[in-house]
């Protein structure tokens, strides 16, 4: 209504974003494209579990065949004697000895199996931790390549949201997919890390570095590193 004096009231001022619709963001907060690409990345080679095994076995030292151990003894001796001689007098004497023992214990039966039980086992736990770090590996690798496709999906999703023919619960779903894999390809690099740190573990820590090093190479060869 206008007042008596005939001014027009002033227009309402619009509301800050109305004019621009409620658009849910993807879960990486970027907006690729949601068409598959003509070249996917392709994936880098399996390691082979046999040759990580045997680097990680040759980087422990030469184990020696001679383990005897030498103890040394000392020993001190001290002799004391009274003797007469033919006009009836006494005289006492002494003597004493000094004496260095050497002990150097020979292999038995025993412990020879107690040397073989113990190279078994860390034989066992070098193969455990390369047959994790190569099965692992494969499963992040092609769960990365899930993860593209859920990426894809989420996109398309919100286009279908912005264009008004789905409900934003679509988006919330892929959005809640997406969140899981890249959850999930957290916890495998967690194992792809403990994997090579227990490899690393059974050498030396003058020859780690040559076995690090093939690890990491590894690494950067699979998809994303």
């Amino acid at each position: 209504a206008a007042d008596p004096a005939g001014t027009p009231p002033d227009p309402p001022r619009p509301v800050e974003g109305a004019d621009k619709p409620f658009l849910l963001p993807t879960y990486s907060g970027d907006s690729p494209s949601f068409h598959a690409p003509d070249k996917p990345p392709a994936s880098g080679p399996a390691p082979d579990a046999r040759d990580l095994y045997e680097r990680a076995l040759a980087c422990w030292p030469v184990r020696s065949l001679f383990r005897g151990e030498v103890t040394l003894e000392g020993r001190v001796r001290n002799e004391r004697g009274l003797y007469l001689d033919d006009s009836g007098v006494s005289s006492g004497t002494s003597r004493a000895s000094a004496a260095l023992v050497a002990r150097l214990p020979l292999y038995s039966a025993i412990e020879l199996d107690r040397e073989r039980e113990r190279e078994w086992s860390r034989r066992v736990r070098v193969a455990e931790s390369a047959g994790q770090f190569v099965s692992v590996l494969a499963e992040r690798d092609k769960l990365r390549r899930q993860l593209d496709l859920l990426r894809a999906l989420e996109r398309r999703s919100q286009e279908r949201v912005k264009a008004g023919v789905a409900e934003t619960t679509e988006q919330v779903a892929f959005m809640e997919k997406v969140a899981s894999a890249e959850g999930e390809i957290v916890r495998l690099s967690g194992l792809l890390q403990k994997a090579r740190i227990e490899l690393l573990g059974n050498c030396h820590e003058h020859q780690a570095d040559g076995l690090d090093a093939h690890i990491k190479q590894l690494l950067a060869s699979a998809r994303g590193g």
